[in-house]
């Protein structure tokens, strides 16, 4: 199965909208010169955490979890480490000897990782000892989450897992076709009370119950259209985000999708393309897209209430929403601020160590954002 899309393949066709931009001498194009702004916001530095390793391009699969007071963080490499939130000081590090390709997930006191080859790691998320590791059918590019006593975690194959957060024996399973050709990625598992939901590459959406693994529905939300594979992909790569009694989804090279929950009907679909996660808030839906153009969008109708296109070809990360501000990341290490209001850029900051890494993640009035260099840095917002 042709499960990974081949680099070289994607630079020539760059004007398909690949995830992997480029030109067709495999270089990437330069970035969209910064404009000038009104620097009305500005981020201080607080503490700074060594992860380990750096990060390669498939480094958005290992983002940090925060879990009571501690962040947890994992580099390829299987070094897996434990922070204080209110002073960066490490707590605890272990060494796995694996390849570490998707995590980094906690929840009921496990600290979890995939591997590579397809193995679910469980660490006491006191002392980071491991307490069991089970196999699944492939390699692992999300997160595992925890909840109820079960492990969920997705394979590359499509095949998703119970585990049992005790021992990690099996408990349930159940699989999915993938396309032939897909993205390098899948979305993060959510869990909504008694419910996971998952989304394919199929462009399909699946509710299961988490003790067991049954499937209360399966919802297709978006349909390929295209002459070949390429054009075809309508991977769901972001995170399902339920928000009230609707699931906001995305897919890449397809549509961004309001669902109720209840009844599963469309509430309204917008055909803008991303494989980034989304950010809500009580009125509208973030989204940085294939083309780096930042979105927000009305949670109740879909209708744009502003977009930012000033960031191109600077590879943004997913953005965060929080306070009056929206925060996204790009190639270049900068954090750039967007006023929630209007979507004017009001402040940035560069950090060290190269890419922004996923979405910054909100705790109290810190944020913590990691760059590719394998840096997890803490930042205040002063106004």
């Amino acid at each position: 199965m042709k499960r990974i899309l081949i680099l070289f393949m994607l630079t020539s066709l760059a004007a398909c909208g690949s995830p992997f931009k480029g030109g067709g001498a495999g270089k990437e194009p330069q970035p969209e010169p910064l404009p000038e702004i009104d620097m009305s916001v500005t981020l201080d530095r607080g503490w700074s955490f060594d992860i380990g390793a750096g990060l390669d391009e498939g480094g958005q699969h290992l983002t940090p979890a925060v879990d009571g007071e501690q962040v947890y963080t994992a580099d390829p490499e299987g070094r897996i480490s434990a922070a204080g939130l209110s002073d960066g000081k490490r707590r605890w590090s272990t060494k796995l000897d694996a390849v570490i390709s998707g995590g980094v997930g906690a929840g009921d006191g496990l600290v979890l990782l995939g591997t590579s080859k397809g193995v679910i790691h469980a660490l006491d998320a006191r002392d980071g000892k491991e307490l069991w590791n089970s196999r699944v059918s492939s390699e692992v590019l999300t997160p595992p989450v925890a909840a109820q006593g079960v492990v969920v975690a997705r394979a590359g194959d499509g095949r998703i897992y119970g585990l049992s957060t005790v021992d990690g024996t099996p408990q349930w399973s159940f699989r999915r076709s993938v396309p032939s050709l897909s993205l390098r990625g899948a979305g993060t598992p959510s869990l909504y009370k008694q419910v996971v939901v998952l989304g394919f590459a199929s462009g399909k959406i699946v509710a299961a119950e988490v003790e067991t693994g049954r499937i209360i529905w399966d919802v297709n939300v978006t349909q390929p259209r295209g002459r070949n594979e390429v054009e075809r992909l309508v991977d769901i790569d972001a995170r399902p985000v339920l928000a009230g009694s609707v699931i906001y989804v995305a897919a890449y090279q397809g549509r961004v999708t309001a669902l109720a929950l209840g009844s599963r009907r469309i509430l309204w679909a917008r055909d803008i393309s991303t494989y980034n996660d989304l950010s809500v808030d009580e009125a509208n839906i973030y989204i940085s897209d294939e083309h780096d153009t930042v979105y927000a969008l009305d949670r109740l109708t879909g209708a744009t209430v502003w977009k930012q296109e000033s960031l191109k070809r600077r590879r943004l990360s997913p953005p965060m929403a929080k306070g009056s501000y929206v925060f996204v990341g790009d190639k270049e290490g900068y954090l750039h601020v967007l006023s929630k209001s209007d979507g004017r850029l009001v402040g940035r900051s560069r950090l060290k160590d190269g890419a922004v890494i996923g979405a910054p993640i909100p705790q109290g009035s810190q944020l913590l954002v990691l760059t590719q260099g394998g840096r997890l840095t803490s930042l205040t917002v002063n106004n």
